[in-house]
Formats: C-alpha cells, structure tokens, sequence
C-alpha cells in the first residue's frame, strides 16, 4: 500500500489534483461561504449575474490562486528547470492569466447553471463542485504546458 501511496504522489498529476483540491477547500469553505453567507449583504443582479455571487467566486478564486500558485511551485511543478521558471514574476503571470481564463469559466459555468436550475447556497455549492472539474482540467493543462514548461 505504502509504495502504491508513493507511486501515485511521484505522478504530476495527483500532486496537481492535491494543491488544486487545497486551493478548492480554501476557497469554498473559508472564502465562498464567509463572503457570500456572512458578509455580503444582496447587492441584487446585473443582467441576470447575481453580483455577490460573482464577488464571492472572485474572492475564492484570488484565495485559490495564491494557495495554487505557492503548492505548485513547491510540490507540483518540480524539474530544477521548472523551479528556476516559476519563481519569477513573468511565471506569476503567465499562471495568473491561466487562472483567470479559469475564472471566467467557472464564473460563466455557475452562471449558466444558476439560469438553468435556480440558485440557492446548496444548490451554487453543488455547482461549484461540478463546474471544478473542467475548470481544474483546463487549469492543469494551461499551467503546464504554458505558465510552468520547462523554458
């Protein structure tokens, strides 16, 4: 089991899936729901965007960033080349910007899916859940093979 274990935290990718699902908690839990439960009060809609909602992705997504940007350049992204590449300012970028397409997915994704089935703080969490997934695909593959490629 020990050496499955240790077989599987050697692969990229479920080191990726570990800093991401961090990044994820924090930004659900810490940040979606004190933003948009406890401190925002209804600020009402703008074409049908429900405005805290968006402010609260907004919020969880920076959180995340950070959290995702300092787990990758640590444990994910490890070859002595990709470590050299991360730690400058260009790399923050070229990630951010990454991370920003994925924003605007997962903001359009809960979007739709608020129009689509309603909203309500369970329902937008059981979206939120959903919509991780290709926004973590998109993340993952962007980061990669654009913001962390050996240069």
């Amino acid at each position: 089991m020990i050496q499955l274990i240790k077989k599987l935290w050697g692969m990229e990718i479920i080191r990726y899936l570990f800093a991401g699902g961090t990044a994820f908690v924090f930004d659900n839990i810490l940040v979606f729901n004190l933003f948009n439960i406890f401190l925002l009060p209804d600020l009402g809609s703008w074409n049908s965007i429900d405005i805290t909602n968006m402010i609260s992705v907004t919020m969880g997504f920076l959180v995340g960033l950070l959290i995702n940007n300092l787990m990758s350049m640590f444990l994910v992204f490890t070859s002595e080349e990709q470590k050299k590449n991360s730690r400058t300012f260009r790399a923050f970028v070229e990630f951010s910007i990454v991370g920003v397409i994925g924003l605007i997915l997962s903001i359009l994704l809960n979007q739709g899916c608020i129009m689509l089935f309603g909203d309500g703080d369970i329902k937008e969490l059981i979206y939120k859940v959903s919509i991780a997934i290709p926004v973590t695909g998109w993340n993952y593959i962007g980061r990669k093979f654009f913001a962390n490629r050996a240069k």
